[in-house]
């Protein structure tokens, strides 16, 4: 790409990070470059473990440039909506995230609430071309004004109004109120519904799904009609949990690929309770079909533990490489199959969409 030299003089992986540098303008993490995180590196043992702050020669830092980073002053921010620190220094109000008005309420922070050192001691939107100069006490150069017309702090590319913004210490996303009421959520404030496949029949009717939502996003989304097409804590007796093991991240792509990671942690499995697995037969090591709501199934190996209760099975969701009981390693190009393969827990998780 252009801003690369087109292929010419790349440098890797240098280049690769400040152009994710570059583009993660709207997540507030310019700041996070590959030379400062090089000089991170090289200086582990100046960074304290517990507050990440540095010393010496990166004293102005905390270790891994935490959002928000704003930019390549910055030394990220280690605790979030922090109004104790100045913004410069780590600190911000909570972000303009909601609009600034609800029903002729104010969203925005109220007087004397901002980080120590702000302009404005109160609430503020997020800053943009139209408001920085009024916000931040400055007036902007012609040329300034012609950089930034018709931006915001996400996308102005000159940096200079979250330039301005720091300097006034102001928070380029905004100082507002968080909320605790979602108005745009069918529950306005958080409230119990029981999955769609629920293993208690019992509570459906106490706490029973949403209704169906048609074109939802394109889809028909099914809710309340999934839960009553049928008895599933009879049709299906045993909960699937799924979650990570702490050897693999993911699907695993990467980890599974690691000998000494797949070593840890080699197959894909289902951990049953032991009276589960003596009721159905099953003894540790032993192979195992489960199958899952949505009509997918897998075939795994049986792990006896009593880590998880008498009516539920866990499964790792880090593996794959495996489909409904067919190996297809054969599918990887030469010498690229992971150490560690196995079926995915996604085939037999049930549906659900919020």
């Amino acid at each position: 790409v252009a801003g690369m030299g087109k292929g010419d003089n790349f440098t890797w992986p240098e280049d690769a990070t400040n152009e994710i540098a570059r583009t993660l303008k709207a997540h507030g993490l310019t700041g996070v470059t590959a030379e400062r995180l090089k000089k991170q590196q090289e200086n582990w043992h100046l960074f304290n473990s517990s507050s990440l702050k540095g010393r010496g020669v990166v004293e102005k830092e905390y270790y891994g440039l935490p959002w928000p980073c704003w930019d390549e002053t910055h030394p990220g921010s280690p605790v979030l909506f922090n109004t104790s620190l100045p913004v410069s220094q780590g600190g911000m109000g909570f972000r303009t995230r909601f609009g600034t008005q609800r029903n002729g309420v104010s969203l925005l922070a109220n007087e004397g609430s901002a980080p120590v050192g702000s302009r404005i001691k109160g609430g503020y939107d997020e800053i943009t071309a139209k408001n920085i100069e009024e916000l931040a006490g400055i007036t902007l150069t012609a040329e300034e004004k012609a950089l930034v017309e018709g931006t915001n702090w996400k996308t102005d590319t000159s940096g200079i109004l979250v330039k301005y913004a720091l300097a006034a210490g102001l928070t380029p996303f905004g100082n507002a109120k968080a909320r605790t009421i979602v108005w745009e959520f069918i529950d306005n404030v958080p409230k119990h519904r029981e999955p769609l496949h629920s293993p208690r029949t019992d509570l459906v009717a106490k706490y029973p799904a949403t209704k169906d939502i048609p074109n939802h996003f394109r889809i028909d989304v099914r809710y309340e009609s999934e839960q009553l097409k049928e008895d599933w804590a009879k049709s299906y007796p045993v909960n699937v949990i799924s979650g990570r093991v702490v050897e693999h991240m993911g699907t695993g792509t990467e980890t599974r690929a690691s000998h000494y990671l797949s070593e840890l942690n080699p197959e894909m499995y289902g951990e049953l309770n032991p009276i589960l697995a003596g009721r159905l037969g099953l003894n540790d090591g032993d192979m195992m079909w489960l199958y899952g709501t949505g009509g997918g199934k897998i075939k795994i190996k049986c792990k006896v533990s009593l880590r998880v209760d008498e009516k539920s099975v866990f499964l790792p969701q880090n593996f794959s490489g495996w489909w409904s009981g067919e190996d297809l390693t054969y599918r990887y190009p030469s010498g690229t199959a992971p150490y560690a393969m196995g079926e995915n827990s996604n085939q037999v998780t049930s549906y659900g969409f919020d």
